[in-house]
């Protein structure tokens, strides 16, 4: 019985860790570091408050269209380059990046501010 308790307990845990990450990563902040996010973006990480700091979500859209809300919310990209599949977007003397990758139904953006 008290393998029995303490499996229960064990159990309980973590589903409430579960809960409290999957609470974490769900909610994306509207902007990072002044630069907007794709609306529905899902999955947010982030690494650094402060710069150089990089936030990573996941978008319910493709490519392209994450491209063109970039495009329409920020203006023309200073330098686009296509790598590996990956779209790159420089803005402010490459200051602030936007990589865009196919992941799975949707995209991965990472969002990278230096300065």
């Amino acid at each position: 019985m008290g393998i029995t308790i303490l499996g229960s307990i064990s159990i309980a845990s973590h589903a409430e860790e579960s809960d409290s990450v999957a609470s974490a990563i769900q909610s994306c902040p509207q902007q990072f570091h002044s630069l907007p996010l794709f609306p529905d973006a899902k999955m947010c990480q982030v690494f650094g408050q402060t710069v150089p700091a990089t936030l990573t979500y996941h978008a319910p859209t493709d490519q392209q269209s994450t491209q063109q809300f970039y495009t329409q919310q920020l203006g023309e990209a200073e330098s686009v380059k296509t790598t590996h599949g990956r779209i790159q977007l420089e803005y402010e003397n490459a200051n602030k990046i936007i990589m865009i990758s196919k992941d799975g139904a949707g995209t991965q953006i990472d969002v990278l501010v230096k300065s």
